[in-house]
């Protein structure tokens, strides 16, 4: 009864289009009230202690270095070296999209920060080359999905606190799914855009390459110091997010020089902003999750679905189904602490590493992002390309599927997502 009323009051809010951390909290606090005997002080309780974790003080960090990296002219120096690598083959502007999405992935662990930034500088470049409107937002807001996957991720961060495992072994295991996740889709794109005999830029010579390299170097260096330091044991993910934010605006202030001090009260504003929500999310997120846990349905769940799947590889096949479909109608930064609860307990039953059990979460709700009705990065991709929903929608299904196919390669082979983790550690 009580957990009935739980999701029901919950998913009632969000049809109403009440925001989901608000949803979250109500929907909890209507649990609680239920369970009779349980004083509403531990409302407050819960929601500090869901934050009051060290490795969370990340987030704030690694917003802060993305749109630093954003304003100090990094997108432009990425799409620059991305179009020396793969501009000259046919659809070469959708490729460079996708590819320097990738890059700015790897520096700003958001996936609506890499649509905007990457989007604000090939959006125009793809329209003045004939590109179709509808297909050029759709390429830009499906890029973003490698936003959540390649390390350093915002929702990696989340999945370790509540999982209580390595986030920098998270951080490596996304490395694998997101490079898969980049060719397929750079290969969805080529298809298409050769069905289609879109044009083929002019090829600049291996020249062009090392000299977008020597202007990329600084911002291509970052991934490399972060990871790097974090496996060496020289800083832990927390601290690599302050050296990632210290690094965005030294980069941009004193070797880019397109940073100035004018735009960092906007900057901090911005950052705050984002940090804001996630946070809040995490909040109300924390409580329903200990209520749930609370009323005992983890385990009750994990027990049903043992008895129902039989065999992990049914057991994974089900996760990847509920989570794509959660992914339609939840945010991924709440869906992470209330369903990661759920689940893990069934995953362990299984005998699945958690570690991979957390990049498989991160890979489905990430295609969220980019599914009707709540994904954002096609809001951010129709805000930008002044496109409509409907048509971006109807041009984005090719990436939806081929990240569908690669998602079910990532689970059920895993060494595309431990073979990294498996040779460092």
């Amino acid at each position: 009864m009580v957990n009935f009323a739980l999701f029901g009051s919950m998913f009632l809010l969000m049809i109403i289009r009440v925001p989901i951390a608000i949803s979250l909290g109500l929907a909890s606090i209507v649990g609680l009230t239920l369970m009779g005997d349980i004083p509403l002080i531990i409302v407050v309780q819960r929601m500090f202690t869901s934050n009051d974790s060290f490795p969370l003080l990340a987030v704030p960090y690694f917003m802060l270095a993305g749109e630093l990296m954003t304003a100090g002219g990094v997108s432009k120096r990425l799409v620059r070296f991305a179009a020396s690598l793969v501009g000259h083959f046919r659809g070469g502007l959708g490729g460079i999209s996708i590819l320097a999405s990738a890059f700015f992935a790897a520096l700003s662990g958001s996936n609506a920060a890499t649509v905007a930034a990457i989007g604000a500088v090939m959006i125009p470049s793809m329209k003045e080359k004939g590109y179709p409107e509808g297909y050029t937002a759709a390429t830009i807001a499906a890029a973003g999905v490698t936003g959540m996957i390649i390390p350093p991720s915002i929702l990696m961060i989340l999945y370790g606190v509540v999982a209580g495992i390595s986030i920098g072994d998270l951080f490596i295991a996304g490395f694998g799914p997101g490079l898969l996740i980049c060719i397929s889709m750079m290969f969805v794109n080529w298809f298409i855009c050769r069905k289609q005999n879109f044009s083929v830029e002019k090829w600049h010579g291996s020249s062009e390459i090392i000299s977008s390299f020597k202007d990329a170097v600084w911002a291509l260096l970052m991934p490399v110091i972060i990871l790097g330091g974090i496996y060496g044991g020289i800083f832990t993910p927390t601290e690599a997010a302050a050296i990632a934010a210290l690094y965005g605006f030294i980069i941009g202030f004193f070797i880019y020089k397109e940073l100035t001090l004018k735009k960092l009260p906007e900057i901090i504003l911005k950052s705050a902003l984002s940090t804001a929500v996630v946070m809040l999310v995490m909040n109300t997120a924390g409580l329903f999750g200990w209520v749930i846990t609370a009323n005992q349905l983890p385990q009750a769940l994990a027990v049903k679905m043992s008895a129902v799947s039989g065999s992990h590889i049914v057991f994974l096949l089900l996760v990847n189904l509920m989570l794509i479909v959660v992914g339609c109608f939840m945010n991924a930064a709440a869906a992470i602490p209330i369903f990661a609860s759920i689940l893990l307990p069934a995953a362990a039953n299984f005998g699945i590493d958690p570690l991979l059990f957390g990049i498989i979460m991160v890979v489905n709700l990430s295609i969220g992002t980019i599914t009707p009705p709540l994904g954002v990065d096609l809001f951010v991709a129709s805000t930008i390309s002044k496109v409509s929903l409907e048509e971006i929608i109807g041009k984005i299904w090719p990436y939806i599927i081929i990240v569908i196919i690669d998602l079910m390669m990532i689970t059920y082979y895993p060494p595309i997502s431990m073979f990294l983790v498996r040779l460092l550690s």
